[in-house]
């Protein structure tokens, strides 16, 4: 559940007094003690208003978690893309107030095992996220990898029709770019006005980037999909399809490129306006700021220090075990190479689905397509990512691939594990296959998924067929530069590093140096959800060995983490603590 887009409205739950004595009497009125079963429909109805609530905040929250919203009571909403302004920042804080008092009305005692797990995620997710207030302009919103520019025209580009009012709500979406873009670019000015904008080498890459979109118009990516996926329908006459072909043809043509325009033009004008060009440390409560961030980030509860700490232990241990190796002389030249065939993508994932069934539970039987990043988009893209499908829709699963930054060796296959077997498609369909509450599909913690996402592409280096020197070697140069990146990450955004103090640390060129260093301004704490995840998962597994010696499973172990799914690691902890006494 997306901290900016918070609930709007709550349910109430009205108690009625059983008695009212006399006030003379000093003897305070009581409320008639509820069944356990009362207070668990009542919680049901208390998180699923939650539920509705947080995804019809907007049109892209809605469309990407209900394919049928109509299913779920869901018939009345608002085409948006959200708010920026302080008054909406305002009220979300507010409402978050009211979801904790609302949770301490509750008694948790009489909630079953999955609600009290609920309650404990929802509780800290809200604590957490108010500790935020204050920061609003600390965000960015544009980023060259994940801001709205980029994300949006990735969402709009699967965008799936399963009946005509989607086809007429994706329609009517692009029409809110030219206001929301103004919305973002008033957000971006109040950042200006008080000192917050980002570096112009930033600035210059969404540029960039804006520009790249706009290439093209009359062939353009949001075109030719929208075409595509229009021409799959079976519900459209000819007539009504060539009608919608040419309304999408113009919104594109006539108002999202120029949108991107008009970003471009302003986004050059606030050029020169920042007051810091490099990490969180150096804006007043940068520090702070940045803490807030890291607990986002990883889902841990350990301090930036102790987060340092155990990378550096980490670290260190993986150098002494190289050190240690006896290798062959050629094996650094043999790391890269991968026996798998990776020519179809497809194939790749099948044999990653049938490799992990040893050490995890059975995979569902659920179809998945494998898409490409648009030509304009390549340089700005992660080198593949899923896209979570809606919870009443699992079929629809999709991975992008960015053959920019694709090749032929050992990573693209780990690459394709992260994405799919056992990494995010796996996890997540796992997890909704499960039923859980609504509103835990809503929280994805990103400590958790891309942990996760990390843990398996350590996992399937065993599945790729290259012998045991290259897969320890691999799967240690992979922890190690990770460790790398999330320290210089501390460095530059906690402890105020330049970029001659990143260049010493990493010792290696100036321009890469400064390439890292300035992707780790744009995205603080970007990389320690991988890695800082990571560390969580291999510390549960740890304990889990040490605790239960020869009756730990490593099946039944995954299968304990995908079945308590995405939450905040001490609570997992928590949780496994109950499992190891039901194993033990």
């Amino acid at each position: 559940m997306n901290a900016k887009k918070r609930n709007r409205c709550f349910v109430r739950r009205f108690m009625a007094l059983a008695l009212i004595l006399s006030l003379l009497a000093s003897v305070s009125a009581c409320k008639p003690k509820k069944t356990a079963e009362q207070e668990q429909e009542l919680f049901d109805a208390f998180t699923n208003e939650l539920f509705a609530s947080d995804i019809t905040e907007n049109i892209i929250n809605l469309h990407w978690t209900l394919a049928f919203p109509e299913n779920y009571g869901i018939e009345d909403y608002e085409i948006s893309f959200g708010d920026l302004s302080e008054e909406y920042e305002e009220e979300t804080f507010e409402e978050l107030r009211n979801v904790l008092k609302e949770l301490n009305d509750f008694d948790y005692e009489l909630l079953s095992k999955e609600q009290k797990l609920t309650f404990d995620i929802l509780k800290t997710y809200a604590e957490d996220n108010l500790k935020t207030e204050g920061f609003r302009l600390y965000y960015d919103y544009l980023s060259p990898t994940n801001g709205v520019q980029s994300y949006l025209p990735t969402l709009l580009a699967e965008y799936k029709f399963y009946k005509e009012q989607d086809v007429k709500d994706y329609l009517d979406s692009l029409r809110l770019f030219p206001d929301y873009f103004a919305n973002v670019m008033a957000f971006e000015q109040e950042q200006a006005d008080a000192g917050f904008f980002m570096p112009d080498f930033e600035a210059d890459k969404v540029i960039d980037q804006c520009q790249q979109f706009m290439e093209d118009p009359e062939h353009h990516y949001l075109i030719d999909s929208f075409n595509l996926r229009l021409e799959e329908t079976d519900f459209l006459e000819e007539a009504d399809k060539e009608s919608y072909r040419e309304e999408n043809r113009q919104l594109i043509q006539d108002t999202v490129i120029p949108a991107y325009g008009y970003l471009v033009e302003e986004l050059s004008k606030l050029k020169g306006s920042a007051t810091n060009d490099a990490g969180l440390y150096y804006f007043e409560n940068g520090r702070e700021f940045y803490r807030l961030l890291v607990r986002d980030s990883t889902g841990s509860d350990k301090s930036v220090e102790e987060l340092e700490d155990t990378i550096l232990d980490n670290m260190q241990r993986a150098l002494e075990t190289i050190w240690t190796m006896d290798l062959d002389g050629d094996v650094f030249d043999r790391m890269l190479e991968c026996p798998v065939d990776l020519s179809d993508p497809y194939e790749v994932l099948e044999l990653l689905k049938e490799g992990i069934a040893q050490d995890f539970p059975v995979p569902g039987d659920l179809p998945f397509e494998v898409n490409y990043v648009p030509a304009s988009m390549e340089e700005y893209m992660n080198p593949a990512y899923y896209i979570l499908p809606p919870i009443d829709y699992l079929e629809n699963n999709v991975i992008y691939i960015n053959n920019s930054l694709s090749s032929d060796d050992i990573e693209q296959f780990v690459t394709l594990a992260h994405e799919g077997f056992p990494g995010h498609l796996f996890q997540t369909t796992y997890f909704y296959g499960r039923q859980p509450s609504r509103i835990r599909k809503l929280f994805g913690f990103s400590g958790y998924s891309e942990g996760w996402g990390t843990y398996a592409e350590i996992y399937a280096y065993q599945l790729s067929g290259i012998d045991d020197d290259l897969l320890l070697l691999n799967a240690l140069n992979k922890t190690y530069t990770l460790s790398l990146y999330c320290l210089a990450d501390i460095g530059i955004n906690y402890e105020g590093w330049t970029l001659e103090d990143t260049q010493d640390f990493l010792g290696i060129d100036e321009d890469t140096s400064r390439e890292i260093y300035e992707i780790l301004v744009e995205e603080p704490a970007l990389y320690l959800a991988y890695y800082g995840g990571y560390l969580e998962f291999m510390e549960l597994r740890e304990k889990a060995e040490e605790t239960l010696g020869e009756k730990f499973n490593l099946k039944d172990f995954h299968t304990f983490l995908l079945d308590v799914g995405p939450a905040q690691f001490e609570i997992i902890e928590e949780q496994m603590e109950a499992w190891m006494e039901e194993q033990a």
